[in-house]
């Protein structure tokens, strides 16, 4: 490989990197304002506006950066991203900008409202409480299920990450947030906001300490990421292949 060729391929990392940071930062700030507004009386909101806002919010940080659709933001989205095109490189820069992006977001959220005055906690959204470990697990993989399995199906059929195959998968997360923002400590949507949140709050409505929260939001969804796309791969994708050879061959 040429020192052109690996100067431009940097250059690329470092854009989709600053791409990334800029689009988690803005999910995440907007997804807690807008939960914040929902409380408050003054802007008081049903759970199917709030869940368009956050599908709103969702496509406005995959957008902006630099106005295309390469931005993942969700974590999981990312492990499947880096499966299908056979680059587990795309995590060494992803999951760092999405971490650190979605602190900046949530610290600016944090930092505005301790500005202007108000005291909202978003958790107390959480009306529906679950703090077996066990059934935290299962809520969650449930989530990352939906989530993941969604954005590898929308893909197959869109071909691409364009406009439309991401305004459909904005269209899902809508839908999950409006079945799950009442299910304490489900944090599929926003899980490094919310990690963000115990950094800085301290542990606000969290029922276990940190490392069961690695393993609650990070590790075991993710796990179920890898799960899916093998399971779509072998079930779906590699079995069209050896279809298609057959029909060619007969």
């Amino acid at each position: 490989m040429t020192n052109t060729r690996i100067r431009y391929k940097r250059k690329i990392r470092i854009i989709n990197f600053f791409a990334e940071l800029i689009g988690s930062s803005i999910f995440s700030l907007l997804f807690f304002i807008f939960i914040s507004r929902s409380l408050s009386p003054d802007f008081e909101y049903g759970e199917i506006l709030l869940g368009l806002y956050i599908g709103a919010a969702y496509f406005a940080g995959v957008y902006i950066p630099f106005h295309t659709y390469r931005i993942h933001i969700i974590p999981f989205i990312s492990i499947i991203r880096s499966l299908q095109k056979r680059k587990p490189s795309i995590l060494y820069y992803k999951i760092p900008a999405q971490l650190i992006g979605s602190f900046l977001g949530t610290y600016v959220y944090h930092l505005f409202y301790r500005v202007i005055g108000e005291e909202i906690n978003t958790v107390h959204m959480w009306s529906y409480e679950v703090s077996n470990l066990s059934d935290l697990i299962f809520f969650n993989a449930l989530a990352v299920f939906i989530l993941v399995y969604a954005f590898y199906i929308i893909q197959l059929l869109f071909k691409n990450m364009g406009f439309t195959s991401t305004f459909f998968f904005a269209i899902v997360i809508q839908v999950v947030f409006i079945f799950s923002c009442h299910v304490s400590e489900l944090t599929a949507l926003n899980v490094f906001g919310y990690f963000s949140l115990y950094l800085i709050d301290g542990n606000p409505g969290f029922s276990h300490s940190f490392l069961p929260l690695m393993l609650i939001h990070f590790i075991v969804p993710s796990l179920v990421s890898y799960g899916i796309y093998y399971y779509i791969r072998d079930r779906y994708i590699e079995r069209s292949s050896k279809n298609t050879t057959n029909n060619q061959t007969a």
